[in-house]
């Protein structure tokens, strides 16, 4: 049993500046693209949320890019919950290499759920649950 969700992506030419390597901004792309796969792997899609005027919105990003990437690299990011009280979400993030398993960056992100105005609301303990199980 984990919870730790892992998907692979490869380095798209577009995310790289001229010298091959990838940018540092697309990384928080690819966590997002984890959180995002990590939530509806759980039962509950963001898309879902957000029908239902549900929202979460980054409220700080701490990231540390340890190696660079390179364009046609695979890499895994693996995306973890570490807490989830009140309105707050926090994810943690590795990205690795693919061939080495090498950690080239560690991000914690912290969301806040808010509704479509803006105001903040408590994740439900169904919810909590939900997104905090362990799965096999």
């Amino acid at each position: 049993m984990s919870n730790v969700h892992r998907m692979t992506v490869r380095v798209r030419y577009p995310e790289c500046d001229p010298g091959g390597w990838a940018h540092h901004g697309v990384y928080l792309t690819w966590f997002e693209m984890g959180r995002t796969e990590l939530m509806r792997d759980r039962g509950q899609p963001y898309a879902d949320m957000e029908r239902s005027g549900r929202f979460i919105v980054v409220v700080r990003a701490d990231v540390r890019y340890r190696q660079p990437v390179r364009y046609d690299e695979q890499v895994t990011v693996e995306t973890w919950i570490e807490k989830v009280r009140g309105a707050r979400l926090v994810f943690c993030n590795c990205l690795r290499k693919e061939e080495t398993l090498t950690p080239a960056a560690e991000a914690t992100i912290t969301g806040a759920l808010v509704d479509s105005n803006g105001r903040p609301r408590r994740f439900t303990e169904e919810e909590i649950a939900r997104l905090t199980e362990a799965v096999p």
